[in-house]
């Protein structure tokens, strides 16, 4: 479910004047899927209107109706442009949802200025790509975009693209870590890529990665 309308926000209360006045995109998700699926489409919406910087996320955002260890704040350019987390079960509970409800708010006023509708078509691509799935362990304060800065600098200009697709933290991982798995596309759009040029960077990436305390996930 999605919804762009205007919120409004009372500047105090009781209402003395005009409360302000904010456009908002609400995502809503139940069932199937989960936090990263919300979090994918959200990126993809956010590509699609041409922000070219990764949106970053942090963790410690103060909404009392989102899950506690399941939501985030959402930050481009330095500023919060929204947030996105599980619905927390006591809310579900209270309204009788019946299953896990996650949910996403865009604060529209904050994304216009950074977006980019002059969209360039570009080919269905020439050449193969290859991709590498990694699964690591790592401190639970350590974030997706600690992990994701390090892939994107080291993954350089033949990183096409990334995918988080798990977060597990359980009785296989020590206490105070969690353990998280991507996968990691790369393409040359002039020539088929060797697996000895992925492995290069993939090496680029590991070491950077292990410079934050991060080791890949013994099987």
């Amino acid at each position: 479910l999605y919804e762009i309308a205007n919120i409004y926000i009372p500047k105090e209360l009781p209402l003395k004047e005009l409360p302000n006045e904010r456009k908002q995109f609400t995502l809503g998700m139940y069932g199937e899927g989960n936090f990263y699926d919300l979090k994918g489409i959200v990126e993809v919406f956010i590509e699609k209107i041409g922000l070219k910087k990764k949106i970053s996320y942090n963790p410690n955002t103060d909404k009392p109706f989102l899950h506690p260890g399941r939501k985030a704040e959402m930050v481009y350019a330095g500023k919060v442009i929204g947030y996105l987390g599980e619905v927390h079960p006591e809310v579900t509970e209270k309204y009788e949802i019946g299953t896990r409800t996650y949910v996403a708010v865009l604060d529209m006023p904050e994304i216009i200025p950074y977006a980019n509708f002059d969209v360039k078509y570009e080919g269905i691509a020439r050449y193969p790509a290859i991709s590498r799935d990694i699964s690591m362990t790592m401190k639970k304060d350590i974030l997706a975009g600690d992990v994701e800065e390090v892939i994107q600098e080291k993954g350089g200009r033949l990183l096409e693209s990334y995918h988080l697709f798990d977060v597990y933290e359980g009785e296989q991982i020590e206490e105070g870590f969690k353990s998280m798995a991507y996968s990691i596309v790369f393409r040359d759009k002039d020539k088929t890529l060797k697996d000895e040029e992925v492995n290069t960077l993939m090496e680029k990436i590991l070491k950077g990665l292990g410079k934050l305390g991060i080791e890949l996930r013994q099987q």
